[in-house]
């Protein structure tokens, strides 16, 4: 852990005095080894967005995980699902599946207020209400590990403009590291050899002034962040979902976070 070593486990009740969040919905449940609450982000806008929190039983890192930040990309958003419905056994898991409601509901890349995931300057105010919505939420839960699910239409040095089949980490901590060996294991085990462009590559880190979320949570709070690319080539939805999830659960467990359940 970097800058906190114990979180207090009501980290959704602290939610509800934080102003833009809305009471918990109530859906709370007990596990032997983990806790979950939901509340809204953003209630009463057009980009209200339920935000899901996982405690294990044990005090442990601080994972925060995003998808839907591109409404099109379907594949990100529901791999951020899967991790919704972990349980963990040690540390807090947040995760916001659906960050951008109006583009997942449009089915576009872009909701409003332009492309969110370039509007997160790094060292400057987020550029949308949205955008300062989910920033202002990162740095509440201020992760130890932060990771963005996307989908890309292509692959990373073989069709140029893409970058599908990449982990992007940011310059912070050991994540490049991390990713290095992350796509080199989802390569072992999870693309078919007889897929081998379809292997994943450890991309960046990414550029110091590029305004995307990952990059700014990397810059600013010097947090090790991520962008998983999975793409759409010749993949169908299900398994671009399950190897983003797969990359997603390894990731995670090198920062402290295992599930102990889940898809």
């Amino acid at each position: 852990m970097k800058r906190r070593t114990v979180l207090s486990r009501s980290v959704a009740a602290l939610a509800l005095a934080v102003a833009g969040s809305a009471p918990a919905t109530g859906e709370h449940s007990d596990f032997a080894t983990a806790t979950r609450e939901t509340y809204t982000l953003l209630p009463d806008t057009d980009h209200a967005t339920t935000v899901h929190v996982i405690e294990g039983s044990e005090p442990g890192p601080t994972a925060m995980v995003t998808g839907g930040v591109h409404g099109d990309e379907t594949s990100g958003l529901r791999a951020a699902e899967n991790v919704a419905s972990w349980d963990i056994a040690r540390g807090t898991l947040v995760v916001v599946p659906r960050v951008n409601v109006v583009a997942i509901e449009r089915g576009t890349r872009e909701g409003t207020g332009g492309d969110l995931n370039r509007l997160f300057p790094p060292g400057e105010e987020p550029e949308s209400k949205l955008a300062r919505g989910l920033w202002a939420e990162i740095e509440r839960h201020d992760p130890d590990v932060f990771m963005d699910l996307h989908r890309s239409l292509g692959i990373y040095g073989v069709q140029p403009g893409y970058v599908g089949q990449a982990i992007f980490p940011s310059a912070a901590g050991d994540a490049q590291q991390h990713a290095r060996a992350v796509a080199e294991l989802l390569n072992d085990e999870v693309v078919p050899w007889y897929m081998p462009l379809h292997k994943y590559h450890s991309g960046g880190p990414m550029p110091e002034s590029g305004p995307l979320i990952a990059n700014k949570v990397g810059q600013d709070l010097g947090t090790p962040a991520y962008v998983v690319e999975s793409t759409s080539f010749l993949l169908d939805l299900p398994t671009r979902t399950a190897w983003t999830t797969r990359a997603a659960a390894e990731l995670l467990e090198r920062h402290g976070i295992e599930r102990i359940n889940g898809d």
